[in-house]
């Protein structure tokens, strides 16, 4: 059997080295994923009750100045004229209501949205996680092991850093 060089065996001794090392890290890895149930979070997210308070209060403003408009309309103590001006009114005024829940609710939940990932991603740097997925009842997810749900975890740490007791 021809004898091998010190070089070749050195080259040899270094893959082998390298390799390993790669196995290593690989089967080492100490990657943490986890999940979260995104609906839930999102639902009980503090800023997401103020907001949805604060939309309420608004919205129920509108909503009766457009029932007192409607009731208007069905009295019979107003001329055909002064019906007509009302109609625009309750028109514009139901319009006007259904653009405000739109908007509110898009706007508002952009803005939870952001917070929520701002959030996140401190508390995963906290946690040393890689990977957070967000599902919606597990609906993407095929499978996921309990253990490894930490939305409880994140819903606690997001509500104390918006009260700012974090």
């Amino acid at each position: 059997m021809p004898k091998l060089s010190q070089k070749t065996n050195l080259i040899i001794l270094l893959v082998c080295f390298i390799l390993v090392t790669i196995l290593f890290k690989l089967f080492n890895t100490n990657s943490k994923i986890v999940y979260v149930d995104s609906n839930r979070l999102f639902e009980n997210f503090n800023m997401t009750k103020e907001l949805k308070r604060l939309g309420e209060k608004e919205f129920n403003a509108k909503k009766t100045k457009t029932d007192f408009l409607y009731q208007k309309l069905q009295s019979p103590n107003f001329s055909l004229s002064e019906k007509e001006i009302i109609t625009k009114e309750f028109i514009q005024s139901k319009s006007d209501l259904e653009q405000f829940n739109q908007i509110f609710a898009s706007e508002q939940s952009s803005k939870i949205w952001a917070r929520i990932k701002s959030y996140s991603s401190e508390f995963a740097n906290e946690n040393k996680y890689q990977l957070i997925i967000g599902s919606e009842n597990k609906l993407n997810v095929l499978f996921a092991d309990q253990n490894i749900d930490v939305t409880n975890d994140l819903l606690i740490y997001i509500n104390k850093k918006y009260e700012g007791l974090k």
